[in-house]
């Protein structure tokens, strides 16, 4: 199969390797059914980094465009339902989406926990731990954050909520990353995260659901304070 090697302009590379698919089928160069080649010769095709390539993999899966098939990844959908899942991705280029970004996070993520303290498996609540304590050690690592709200959704044993949480948190990294490093915001953030998994963990339904409100309004707080710049 051939792909064109990406030409990194402005759009994010989720979507160029989506524009790269969609060239691909239109040329004649790979069908639906067909199989795309290995992860690292596929990276070395397209011009781009693994992980960067293992995350957009990730989003044309949960989209319906590729499906895994023991370990090789298969093109699941033509061109046309490629470019209209493009309109998705594109979602996380918008400047102004934070206000939105705030609203789902508020309604998912405050049932996500009220599910999780009431379907928390003790393996579940060991791996909201372990993230607690991997952004203790390493807080300046924005994926232990990530984590852990992964960690919280999959003890929903809800798999759409879980699915959705890990795409949107994939796709959004930049708008959240800008003031993750600042020490008042780790602090603040580290002191909540723990709180929510300590109510979660005693199966405090309001309790959970009251801390990850608060938790979510220190991030719209930092949001506004440090707005994204055009």
């Amino acid at each position: 199969m051939q792909m064109e090697k990406i030409q990194h302009t402005s759009p994010k590379i989720p979507e160029l390797v989506m524009q790269a698919l969609i060239a691909a089928i239109e040329n004649g160069h790979i069908c639906v059914g067909g199989e795309l080649p290995p992860e690292r010769e596929l990276a070395e095709t397209l011009g781009v980094g693994r992980g960067s390539l293992r995350e957009c993999l990730a989003i044309l899966e949960f989209l319906g465009a590729i499906e895994s098939r023991g370990n090789r990844k298969v093109v699941a959908r033509d061109a046309d339902y490629i470019q209209k899942a493009i309109s998705f991705v594109r979602v996380s280029n918008q400047t102004d989406i934070q206000q939105d970004f705030n609203e789902f996070r508020r309604v998912n993520e405050v049932a996500i926990v009220g599910l999780a303290c009431e379907r928390a498996t003790e393996e579940d609540l060991a791996a909201i731990r372990e993230a607690v304590q991997m952004l203790a050690e390493a807080p300046d690592d924005y994926m232990n954050d990530v984590r852990f709200h992964d960690a919280l959704a999959v003890a929903s044993h809800n798999v759409m909520l879980a699915a959705t949480i890990h795409l949107v948190n994939s796709m959004i990294a930049e708008i959240r990353t800008r003031f993750f490093g600042r020490p008042d915001y780790q602090q603040r953030t580290q002191e909540s995260h723990n709180a929510i998994y300590e109510a979660v963990r005693d199966r405090d339904v309001a309790r959970a659901q009251r801390e990850m409100e608060l938790h979510l309004k220190i991030v719209e707080d930092f949001s506004k304070k440090y707005p994204v710049q055009n």
